[in-house]
């Protein structure tokens, strides 16, 4: 390319990257009063905690105060869930005081393949979906042909074709900023004010993301052993007293050793991942406000037993049980919690201890420790004629399991579980993929056998990969992935996407062992596409044309200019990635410069079948292609 052209394309690129209105959303006032359809009155953001208190406009008696509806606020500020494009998705958020929606309305995004007016128009429409319900409804994210319904606990949304990872980051921003203003505003009502106001509690955004806990089941809680089940017989117990004046005592051992006389389901409940899972909101705050920075174990006990009122099988103890760490005991006191867990599943008609670490003995919850029921029998008519005997309450969740269900807790996990049949579906994919590369020689042995298993192959790339699964590796991946480094952040946002990542480990990878033929050739959605269009097109008839050799070199340099401008975007002009994106177009095998704009009836060369399996370039080859290009 001349040097007019390159100076016409920079030319190009750099009025691309002059400043746009595509700016961070900072509201006013106003905006939120427009928002809302003036249904309220606003009133002023609080520093300590920035949301809009919102009042009745009904008219009130003088010197009465207007009546709180609810808050408005910027999911960003307690929130800042990265989408795809690795930028925070920012959503106007209003609910009243019991934490129903008033108002969910996208602000301002960074979302590549949403740019557009029809683009801004699906997210808008995604986002509105939850006017209606709580910030206690469980949501869930169907296919973009979905119908929106909710009853009481459970939200179904319709998705966004394409925008995955765009409405899971708009899912969790929306839920768990309007979950955190919600508590916020509970604690500061408890103190008879208002969220901000006074002595209300004052919440920062690290606060509020520490209560971020990923909801469980009774049932994941036991598989996990969060919770640890235990349970003693009538004979086990009896054979625990043998020898003592209280042996005997229960008539029914005899007959029913096996008879459960009581279960119990231990919790370390100081883990917000158990306590909050385990004792909803209400008692996960009085759980809070009672350990402060101690911990707190949770023993829920049910069977025959657990209510027992004859003495001489069970003396009334408040606090039987015994904790100890590395042989030193713990000091506990129990608080009275007469309420049920919130768990379905929870054993009917159990009793829970809720105790309560001293601090002056501190735990260590991440070291083993070892808790014991004390049991005693009263065998005669004075204070001291109690014979007492101790079983042990196993409970290993600490240590490297705490760490597990920590990182279990990240939101990317969820996307990894749903999507574990497509996930195994790709993997076996690249499994025969791979067995194929290696076995170079025999895929290749013979030419229909080769040409059945590439068409096949390239039928799966762009069916499930590419349509199905939106497995496409891009330019946005990079760009995005680079900005979050440099400013400072980690890669997290990435793993919402496993189709993605697991393409991008196996094209890292098969880089260095049989260089870029294996995208290129085998899984890129665009170059499948090219070649299929390219092999109906022969058998339609259409003679392919190929462009001069030194047109395609000039060409290419094209794409090097525009991947060196969005890349150097990131930090010259960063409101302009993404207007550049679009520019880098995807490639097919061996495609370059004005062959990456059309596949019909263009092909640089007849040898496209056998480019995946015989021009397999290694990585020195590929760096000394690239060095003498650039040269």
């Amino acid at each position: 390319m001349g040097n007019w052209g390159l100076r016409l394309v920079w030319c190009c690129l750099f009025a691309l990257m002059l400043p746009t209105t595509a700016m961070a959303v900072t509201l006013k006032k106003t905006d939120v009063d427009n928002y809302l359809s003036n249904q309220y009155q606003i009133g002023e953001i609080n520093p300590s905690v920035p949301v809009w208190p919102l009042f009745s406009r009904d008219p009130v008696a003088e010197n009465e105060k207007p009546k709180l509806i609810g808050y408005a606020f910027e999911s960003i500020d307690f929130e800042p869930v990265r989408g795809y494009g690795g930028k925070p998705i920012n959503i106007l958020v209003a609910i009243d005081t019991d934490g129903k929606f008033l108002l969910s309305r996208l602000i301002d995004h960074r979302e590549p393949l949403f740019r557009s007016e029809a683009g801004i128009a699906k997210l808008t429409d995604f986002a509105n979906q939850y006017v209606g319900i709580t910030v206690r409804h469980e949501t869930h994210i169907l296919d973009f042909r979905a119908r929106t319904s909710f009853d009481e606990k459970r939200a179904t949304f319709h998705g966004v074709q394409a925008g995955t990872v765009t409405v899971k980051a708009m899912d969790r921003t929306i839920m768990q900023s309007a979950a955190s203003v919600a508590r916020a505003h509970l604690d500061a009502a408890s103190k008879g004010s208002m969220l901000g106001e006074g002595n209300a509690v004052s919440l920062t955004r690290g606060d509020l993301l520490k209560q971020d806990i990923r909801s469980l089941s009774w049932d994941q809680l036991l598989s996990r052993r969060m919770v640890e089940p235990m349970t003693l017989t009538r004979g086990q117990i009896e054979k625990a007293f043998a020898g003592t004046r209280a042996a005997g005592a229960d008539k029914t051992a005899a007959s029913k050793p096996d008879e459960v006389a009581l279960q119990f389901h231990v919790a370390l409940a100081s883990l917000p991942s158990i306590g909050r899972n385990l004792m909803g909101e209400d008692g996960w705050r009085l759980l809070v406000a009672n350990m402060r920075d101690s911990q707190a174990i949770v023993v829920i006990e049910s069977g025959p037993l657990h209510n027992m009122m004859y003495e001489s099988q069970r003396i009334d103890d408040s606090l039987p049980f015994v904790l100890k760490q590395d042989g030193k005991p713990i000091n506990l006191r129990s608080i009275a919690y007469d309420k049920s867990m919130a768990k379905p599943g929870y054993p009917n008609g159990a009793r829970a201890h809720v105790l309560i670490v001293d601090s002056a003995t501190p735990l260590k919850p991440d070291q083993a420790f070892e808790l014991s029921f004390r049991l005693g029998r009263r065998f005669g008519t004075f204070p001291n004629q109690v014979a007492y005997t101790e079983f042990e309450l196993p409970y290993v969740f600490h240590g490297w399991r705490a760490s597990l269900a920590r990182a279990l807790e990240a939101p990317w996990v969820e996307a990894w579980e749903r999507r574990a049949v497509d996930i195994a579906v790709l993997l076996g994919g690249l499994v025969v993929l791979s067995i194929a590369l290696i076995r170079q020689r025999s895929t290749a042995a013979s030419h229909r056998r080769l040409r059945g298993f590439r068409v096949a192959y390239l039928l799966f790339t762009l069916g499930f990969i590419g349509w199905y699964a939106q497995g496409q590796l891009s330019i946005v991946n990079i760009s995005a992935s680079i900005d979050a480094l440099t400013t400072g952040n980690d890669l997290s946002f990435l793993l919402v996407d496993p189709m993605t990542v697991i393409l991008w480990i196996f094209v890292g990878f098969t880089l260095l062992v049989w260089g870029r033929g294996t995208f290129c050739g085998w899984l890129c959605p665009f170059g499948a596409l090219q070649e299929l269009i390219s092999l109906v097109t022969r058998r339609l008839g259409i003679k392919p044309r190929r462009l001069r050799v030194s047109v395609d070199r000039r060409l290419k340099w094209i794409k090097y200019v525009v991947l060196v401008a969005v890349i150097g975007s990131i930090w010259a002009a960063p409101n302009s990635t993404e207007r550049l994106l679009p520019l880098h177009l995807p490639a097919g095998r061996g495609s370059g410069g004005a062959q990456s704009l059309a596949s019909l009836g263009l092909d640089r060369a007849s040898r496209g079948l056998w480019y995946a399996v015989s021009d397999l370039p290694s990585p020195l080859r590929l760096s000394v292609d690239i060095a003498r290009r650039s040269g």
